[in-house]
């Protein structure tokens, strides 16, 4: 028996080849049709199964969420900064209309509108200091109309009237004793005018 060629063998292995992968592709397509039917029925039991479903609408809303924020990332950012534009300026009015009223020696201006649009538009930290510088701006105006704050007023009113006597026309030994007695009337100690008052009654 004469052995079979190498051309023929080449041609029945390619022969062969091609017929198994003809039936196994008709037998996985049909496998794959009965895989598909099974997994929309058995999917949502098998990922119960797996105690993962909680996880699963976590990681899908996470998801969204991305999304969303890449997509509208840019909108968002300008609404935000926007809308905070708009209430540091209503609050920088409000507060500049109070240091009219009030007259609070320092202006407030803690919003750039020229600002880097990258950059947040309104400085709270100068804000917040702002506040606070004026809130003890007010209270040392309330504490000087107190009854604790009359010594101040008192002394600020007695050295005015010790240097208006200065002016007043009268005697050198007059005047030193005049504020002299200012002096003693205010709590402070006058070694010197005592010394000078001792030098003029000589």
């Amino acid at each position: 028996m004469k052995p079979i060629r190498k051309d023929e063998q080449e041609y029945l292995r390619t022969y062969i080849g091609r017929k198994f992968d003809n039936r196994r592709s008709a037998l996985e397509s049909e496998r794959q049709i009965d895989v598909d039917q099974e997994v929309d029925k058995n999917l949502s039991k098998f990922r119960k199964a797996l105690n993962i479903e909680s996880l699963i609408k976590d990681v899908h809303k996470a998801s969204d969420d991305f999304d969303d924020f890449v997509n509208n990332y840019e909108r968002r950012k300008n609404d935000k900064k926007n809308a905070l534009e708009k209430l540091g300026m209503t609050l920088q009015k409000k507060l500049r209309k109070w240091q009219s009223i009030r007259r609070w020696e320092k202006t407030p201006d803690f919003v750039n509108w020229n600002n880097d649009k990258k950059g947040n538009p309104v400085d709270m930290d100068d804000a917040v200091k702002y506040i606070a510088t004026v809130c003890e701006e007010e209270t040392i105006k309330a504490y000087d109309k107190s009854k604790k704050g009359l010594a101040i007023r008192s002394l600020d009113a007695q050295k005015e009237e010790a240097e208006n006597a200065l002016y007043s026309g009268g005697s050198m030994e007059a005047v030193r004793h005049y504020i002299h007695e200012i002096f003693n009337t205010a709590g402070i100690q006058d070694r010197v005018a005592k010394k000078l008052l001792a030098i003029s009654a000589k």
